[in-house]
């Protein structure tokens, strides 16, 4: 089986575009979450934080790409060219059939979408409608505009599973390697900040709504008083590369995909079970053919909702006991949803990198399965990081990463 190699990463989060930015905020414990004045006007909307990226407006692309590009394909694309600078890549390099694209998002652009359907229901007329909404909004357009802005010629996915959705492509864009199919892959997600999304998740009584008033009190993964998810945005891309080839042309290695699993509850549309996300964690180390001890850290996804984290932990208790460090991003960043899993990758690695892993932000009292949670930053070596994904509709997802060196 060919070995995958991690030489590039690329990012935007609500705190920092890059991973040693990012990487250094988790470690001094800051927050992304701000207040969303427009969100506290909206009638009977719960949520009034959100963790929106700052400064980003994407005009740094040339304007004949930006045309059908909303908020979430400019993320992605402009994450694209900072992983493929990060790997030492040329953009010639990348273009042609060699190379693979998996993006994965939750949906296409929703300020796209919103004003498409507002203005068809306010004038009830087709007149004045822009020719490049559809390709703003729609589910791939992170993946396709990535692809045409790069010149890829090769296979192109669009994962669309919500909160797992940049862990699967992942997952999926390292298999494009193992099989012989690319060389190459720019594999990752993206996810712009719409308030629809905390509509959705209010609705689902899923959202943070106890803490408008204390902003950076909220996300509080796996603590007694967590009352649901933070919406974050932003982008993580990975670029994948075949062991050999990486090694030939000289590339600093960051890391190696070696597993990947993925499974669905079929039980519940939004109530986790710990049997498939153990059972995607298993999946994942059978894979990489590998046994439960070797992992050192877990990345979790954990996001604080009330049965989301406590349906991880056990499932990780029940895999790893209780003597393996498991943190979550999500106090600190939010929940980008579609990107969350690509992001929280490029954290991982950088914790194995540095030989550090960050902490979980605003957890004072856990209560769930005694798994081991640090509260703030812990050194130790980093051989092996899991990292989990999971979303709505019971699918999960896990990637286990190995140490270039190991």
């Amino acid at each position: 089986m060919r070995r995958v190699a991690v030489t590039g990463v690329g990012l935007h989060s609500a705190l920092g575009d890059d991973a040693e930015t990012l990487f250094d905020a988790l470690l001094a414990d800051h927050s992304a979450t701000v207040a969303m004045p427009d969100w506290a006007r909206m009638a009977d909307l719960g949520p009034h934080v959100a963790a929106p990226v700052p400064n980003f407006d994407g005009m740094h692309l040339p304007r004949k790409v930006r045309r059908t590009m909303g908020r979430v394909a400019l993320f992605g694309t402009s994450a694209s060219e900072r992983a493929i600078e990060s790997a030492g890549l040329s953009p010639e390099a990348v273009a042609g059939d060699r190379t693979a694209v998996v993006m994965g998002s939750t949906a296409g652009s929703g300020a796209s979408e919103a004003e498409f359907w507002s203005h068809l229901v306010r004038t009830n007329s087709a007149r004045g409608l822009r020719s490049t909404t559809f390709f703003e909004s729609m589910a791939h357009t992170v993946a396709t505009n990535v692809a045409l802005h790069f010149g890829v010629t090769g296979e192109v996915f669009s994962v669309n599973c919500a909160c797992a959705s940049s862990n699967q492509a992942i997952g999926l864009g390292a298999e494009r390697i193992r099989l012989g199919r690319a060389e190459i892959v720019l594999a990752g997600g993206a996810e712009e900040l719409h308030a629809a999304a905390a509509v959705i998740f209010h609705s689902l009584q899923a959202a943070s709504s106890g803490y408008n008033a204390r902003p950076t009190e909220t996300a509080r993964p796996f603590d007694a008083d967590r009352d649901g998810i933070v919406i974050g945005e932003g982008a993580g891309v990975l670029v994948l590369e075949e062991w050999s080839r990486a090694r030939a042309r000289g590339a600093t290695i960051l890391g190696e995909v070696v597993g990947f699993g993925t499974s669905c509850d079929a039980s519940n549309m939004a109530h986790p079970a710990p049997e498939g996300m153990l059972a995607a964690m298993d999946r994942c180390l059978k894979d990489a053919g590998l046994p439960p001890s070797v992992v050192d850290h877990v990345n979790a996804h954990a996001t604080g909702t009330r049965a989301g984290d406590a349906a991880e932990a056990e499932a990780i208790f029940r895999l790893l006991g209780d003597d393996v460090p498991t943190s979550s991003n999500k106090g600190h960043l939010g929940h980008t949803l579609g990107a969350c899993g690509a992001l929280e990758s490029i954290i991982a690695l950088e914790a194995i990198r540095r030989g550090v892993l960050p902490g979980t932000r605003n957890l004072v009292r856990p209560d769930v399965a005694p798994i081991f949670l640090p509260r703030g930053p812990l050194l130790r070596p980093l051989e092996y990081v899991l990292k989990t994904s999971f979303a709505l509709g019971g699918i999960n997802s896990a990637l286990l990463f190995r140490h270039p060196e190991a």
